[in-house]
């Protein structure tokens, strides 16, 4: 479940990790009181009005922007608000801004410092910290890097030595003396490790006592005054944690979401919504990759990854066949059942009240593979019920009538 900049932020504060003072607001006259608030408390003469919508990039899409006056504050936020954003990461139309976050420059100094500071060498500096799980290795691990900001993608791509990697073993924890490694070459002199030290391992308590599977600082700055605050914060919980987590499970935006996503999330469907032409729906995720590598093999492409699971019902296999019909772009839809717990006799009643329950009648082909508990009751009860299904036994027989469908349509 991916959060809002401001949740994540509201996550970091509770554990005692150091972020800008920030509001959330909806209307350019409520960003103009969180202004006024903000700049009698901090007595700078520049604030960050920032985007709240499930996307990075926001900086290069024009969704960061610095506001030095209660004026510049109305009128940003207002050509914000309501406003459909594109960054590298969203779709040609972007997402709609629904809100904004007033936040606390902390790149500047408060007016009576900004003479004394004006030539210092203490001016601030960004990094860039992750932390995530390493699947292959068991370990979460730490990414870092002394060049944060904008560009940390450029950077990781065209000097990868930039990028350093720090292993965790999940039963020892985060130890100090990787803290210190850490501080040390991200460049960090000893009067302000101290402060990184309680940073970090706030950090990571955080990310591990929220199920995180992510949690990106970009930019992670030293202030002017030593002080090591999370800019920007980016957070992703693990969905499949949430019945411990309650008190974050609220903090889903469906309004940021697919609302087919939703659909299928609410119905117990591993749903991903996917750029292709082949429906998909099998049980079990190692089925599923092999499934979506066949299409793309015959020179189709998967639509989906949708998997029913392996306690699915007739009801829940109707259900991801509304769900796969819903994408127009879909020429023809696969099913790729292993009928081990899931009967294959049930999944073939799902297809046939499919057909019976929907509104519109179904004319995208449809292609079926059975194998398993039952299959010879499913393939009969398919067989019997006259409908334009073609069943297959093997995935080659499958991939070439994709293939011949693909051709003609």
């Amino acid at each position: 479940m991916n959060l809002h900049e401001f949740q994540g932020k509201e996550i970091l504060r509770s554990f005692s990790v150091k972020i800008p003072d920030g509001v959330l607001v909806t209307t350019p006259e409520e960003a103009v009181q969180a202004a006024k608030m903000i700049f009698k408390k901090t007595n700078k003469n520049s604030l960050v009005i920032k985007a709240q919508i499930h996307a990075g990039g926001r900086g290069k899409g024009g969704g960061i922007q610095i506001a030095k006056s209660l004026e510049e504050v109305y009128e940003k936020s207002k050509n914000l608000l309501g406003k459909y954003l594109i960054t590298p990461q969203t779709s040609k139309k972007g997402k709609l801004v629904r809100k904004v976050l007033i936040s606390d420059d902390v790149y500047s100094t408060p007016n009576r410092m900004g003479e004394i500071m004006k030539n210092s060498f203490f001016s601030p500096k960004e990094y860039y910290l992750s932390i995530l799980v390493n699947r292959d290795i068991e370990k979460n691990v730490i990414l870092y890097s002394k060049e944060g900001g904008i560009d940390i993608e450029d950077i990781s791509k065209k000097r990868p030595d930039k990028i350093f990697l720090e292993e965790i073993d999940p039963f020892l924890g985060l130890q100090l003396f990787q803290v210190r490694k850490i501080g040390y070459n991200l460049g960090l002199n000893e009067e302000v490790l101290k402060d990184f030290r309680n940073f970090l391992i706030s950090l990571y308590n955080a990310y591990l006592s929220c199920d995180a599977l992510l949690l990106e600082i970009n930019p992670l700055i030293r202030t002017f005054d030593h002080q090591i605050v999370a800019v920007d914060t980016k957070m992703v919980l693990d969905d499949n944690a949430l019945f411990r987590q309650k008190k974050y499970a609220s903090f889903r935006d469906q309004k940021e979401e697919d609302p087919v996503e939703i659909e299928a999330f609410e119905a117990k469907l591993n749903f991903l919504k996917l750029e292709g032409n082949v429906g998909c729906m099998v049980n079990g995720a190692g089925l599923a990759m092999a499934t979506m590598d066949m299409i793309k093999s015959c020179g189709g492409n998967p639509s989906n990854f949708l998997d029913i699971g392996g306690s699915a019902d007739k009801e829940r296999v109707e259900k991801a066949f509304q769900i796969i019909l819903k994408d127009p772009s879909v020429k023809a839809i696969f099913i790729n059942i292993f009928g081990g717990i899931v009967r294959c006799d049930t999944v073939a009643e799902g297809i046939i009240n499919s057909y019976h329950n929907i509104d519109h009648k179904i004319k995208i082909p449809v292609i079926v593979r059975l194998q398993g508990t039952n299959e010879m009751v499913a393939k009969k009860r398919l067989e019997n019920s006259q409908l334009p299904i073609y069943y297959t036994s093997t995935l080659k027989e499958a991939a070439d009538r994709i293939k011949k469908i693909l051709m003609t349509r």
